[in-house]
Formats: structure tokens, C-alpha cells, sequence
């Protein structure tokens, strides 16, 4: 897919750390690639969101900056949160970038934000969780955005599952392909724990179909769907959101139902749908 926008002149900081595992020695420019691709989509974000500046930027996860380093070439005014399990890797964005660094946690409640980001960029964090650690990354990107701020995240949907089904080699040959296939067929949702994770870490591959995400974000109000574009970054698909509160009316359930993944009662007329009736 040909660039966006144009961001030659960028002074990008093309240092990278010693422990970065996401260059690949036989592609290395693919690194620099897909930082790029990433700022021209939240570039994108910006154009359809209205949102000239992005002052307050949280990365999750950071990595070693693959796309921070664009992020702060293009937005040098930003405050910039970098968040990730790995350590080494906050660290070294926090050093070279200038970034604020924040040690992520498995579970990202316990993160100290408030609804306090302009933009959330998650670039293949969700493409890893199960569904419940999925819904609840979120619950928690949507109350950590600030009203009329912007969150593009990153998911696995028809082009990977696709691959996938097609024998392609090369492509999370670390999980159980079939059960995930047929998980995905079946409900829209799947998921496999890589062959070298444990229980307690729980690490793996998503595949999320587009109307398995339309029926999630459409339980959330305060979220309008900007965008969802189809491999648009590398394999994976890309959404951008806007958070506006109270923009739509929740009839067709609430955030809360996506914890427990329960829709039951939802258009009863003793339910949801009857309370805003009045019934």
C-alpha cells in the first residue's frame, strides 16, 4: 500500500536498542516501515477526528519505540507515555525519545491513568489476549481517553485467519491452527496461547472477525467508530474510534455486559431495552 502522507523530512531517530526483538535481520527496513505506516494512520485518526494536535499521547505497548520515535519526530510538543511488560523496552524509549516511561501490568486496571490521553495508539496488544483480557483492555482504553480524544488500535481479523487457512508458512506456526480456525468460524472469536507460554503469562494469538468488534464497540455509547480498515497496518486491521459521551443511546447493551460477555436481557422488555421504554 502506497504511504499516506509523505514524512521524508522527518528527523526520525533511527537508534535502535540492543534488545529490540521486533527487527527482523533480513528485512530491517521493515521496522522503520511500519513505525512510519503507523503515524500516517494516526495522522488519518487526526483528519477524521478534527483533532489538530495531539498534546497527550499514551503508546501500549512501547516496544523499543518502533513507533514512538515517529511519534515524537512528528508530535515534538507531546507529552508521550511509554507503556509496556517490557521493562528494558520503557526504559529505552523513555531515554531516547523523551518519553514519560510506565511499567505496564498483566492486568491494566492497576495502571495509575485517568482519562487523561488525546491519543491512545495500541499497535498488536489485543491481536494477543484472550477474550476476556481483550474486553477488558477496552473498558480500560475508552475510560483512559479523554472526551473527544482518539484511540487507533490494531487487530487480526479475515486477512490472517485467511493466511492461516490457506497453509501459509511462517505464520504463528506456535499454536494449535486448527482449534483456532474453527473457534473463529464458529463465533467471530478465537483464540490460542502460544506452545511456549504458561497459564499464569498466557500469551497467544487473536483473531477477531469485523463484526465480531462491531458488536463489541457497539455496546460502548460514548465510542463512535471512525474508521475500521482492513490490513491496513502490515496484516493486521486497523480501528479508529472517537469518544464522545453520551452520543449514542445504549439500546443495544452497555460496556458492563462485555466483562461477562452477557447480552441476555438486553432487548426484553424487562431489561435494558424496556427500561429506556419506560416499560
Amino acid at each position: 500500500m502506497k504511504p499516506l502522507y509523505d514524512f521524508s523530512s522527518l528527523a526520525v531517530d533511527r537508534t535502535v536498542a540492543p534488545r529490540d526483538g521486533m527487527v527482523s535481520p533480513d528485512l530491517p527496513e521493515q521496522y522503520f516501515d511500519l513505525g512510519r505506516r503507523a503515524l500516517e494512520l494516526i495522522h488519518f485518526s487526526a483528519e477524521l477526528c478534527d483533532k489538530p494536535h495531539y498534546p497527550n499521547i499514551l503508546d501500549l505497548p512501547c516496544g523499543h519505540g518502533r513507533v514512538l520515535r515517529w511519534l515524537r519526530a512528528h508530535y515534538g510538543y507531546a507529552n508521550i507515555t511509554a507503556c509496556d511488560l517490557d521493562r528494558d523496552g520503557v526504559d529505552f524509549c523513555g531515554k531516547q525519545f523523551g518519553a514519560k516511561p510506565v511499567y505496564s501490568e498483566v492486568d491494566l486496571h492497576r495502571l495509575p491513568f485517568a482519562n487523561q490521553f488525546d491519543l491512545i495508539w495500541v499497535g498488536s496488544l489485543v491481536t494477543h489476549l484472550r477474550k476476556d483480557r481483550w474486553l477488558a483492555t477496552l473498558d480500560c482504553l475508552v475510560k483512559w481517553t479523554k472526551e473527544c480524544g482518539v484511540i487507533v488500535l490494531t487487530t487480526q481479523g479475515r486477512t490472517v485467519s485467511s493466511l492461516l487457512a490457506r497453509g501459509r508458512r511462517n505464520v504463528a506456526e506456535n499454536i494449535d491452527k486448527p482449534a483456532l480456525l474453527e473457534e473463529y468460524a464458529r463465533t467471530g472469536f478465537a483464540y490460542q496461547r502460544y506452545f511456549e507460554s504458561n497459564a499464569e503469562e498466557d500469551y497467544g494469538l487473536a483473531l477477531t472477525s469485523p463484526e465480531w468488534v462491531m458488536r463489541t464497540l457497539q455496546r460502548y455509547p460514548d465510542v463512535i467508530l471512525r474508521a475500521y480498515l482492513e490490513e491496513a497496518w502490515g496484516m493486521q486491521d486497523v480501528i479508529i474510534l472517537y469518544k464522545k459521551a453520551g452520543h449514542f443511546e445504549p439500546l443495544l447493551g452497555v460496556p458492563e455486559m462485555n466483562a461477562v460477555d452477557k447480552t441476555a436481557g438486553a432487548g426484553k422488555p424487562g431489561g435494558l431495552l424496556g427500561k429506556l421504554l419506560g416499560r
